[in-house]
């Protein structure tokens, strides 16, 4: 069975709308120009980010919001791993994201045995913030020189005119990362218990991002490989 976008894409419009209508009338004409231009500077020049397909999910070892330590090929002995890069607590359309996964946490876990690590630039007690509010059910982790998310194909540094900008809607780009404007193109990759990469989604254009039922179909996937039968559910 495969989850359905319909509530992800009710989400998406409910939360862009309005923010798309508050940048344009926020930012004056040449505010909007660099921000619009910023944008398409990072599509041009990174216009097919994220390790691909068959590629072997670099291992690492961060820190997360709890204050322990996350290892990914330690994570992979228990299930496949929905890895998901995201740029900060502060950005919107990552929060309807990570929003609307969370509610689908314990189904993956339940159904697949997988779980949803997240990693962003941000600092640890900005995580511990963001989880504690919205009470993620999953790992949230911080990578603090940019290692994971460059070795994943996905770095790229904000606009120092764009990220001043960001300030009139209280986004603070830098201060939440210790200074650094260093961002990952929004990616998630779909990794099996080997830490082979079976799907993966990444564009530049950060409000696209991998749906419910793209994660659940490369989890079905998964499983049929492991068990050699299609899914079956009960109930």
């Amino acid at each position: 069975m495969t989850e359905s976008n319909e509530d992800y894409d009710k989400a998406f419009t409910a939360m862009i709308e309005p923010l798309m209508a508050a940048v344009q009338s926020t930012f004056n004409e040449e505010e909007f120009g660099k921000f619009v231009a910023a944008k398409k500077a990072v599509e041009e020049k990174m216009p097919d980010p994220g390790l691909k397909v068959g590629s072997k999910a670099p291992d690492f070892t961060l820190p997360d919001a709890s204050g322990s330590t996350v290892t990914l090929s330690k994570e992979l002995k228990e299930g496949p791993v929905i890895l998901m890069f995201y740029r900060g607590a502060w950005c919107p359309v990552c929060d309807t994201h990570l929003g609307e996964f969370q509610k689908l946490a314990s189904t993956y876990k339940e159904k697949y045995n997988a779980q949803i690590i997240a990693i962003s630039p941000q600092l640890t007690e900005v995580s511990k913030k963001m989880v504690e509010e919205k009470k993620y059910p999953f790992k949230v982790c911080s990578d603090l020189d940019d290692t994971v998310i460059k070795e994943y194909d996905l770095l790229f540094t904000l606009d120092s005119e764009v990220a001043e900008i960001y300030k009139k809607f209280n986004f603070q780009v830098s201060a939440d990362a210790g200074g650094r404007l260093s961002l990952p193109v929004p990616g998630t990759f779909i990794i099996d218990q080997k830490g082979t990469i079976r799907a993966m989604q990444a564009d530049a254009d950060y409000e696209n991002r991998m749906k419910p039922a793209e994660v659940t179909s490369s989890l079905d996937i998964i499983r049929k490989d492991t068990t050699g039968v299609d899914c079956v559910c009960f109930g």
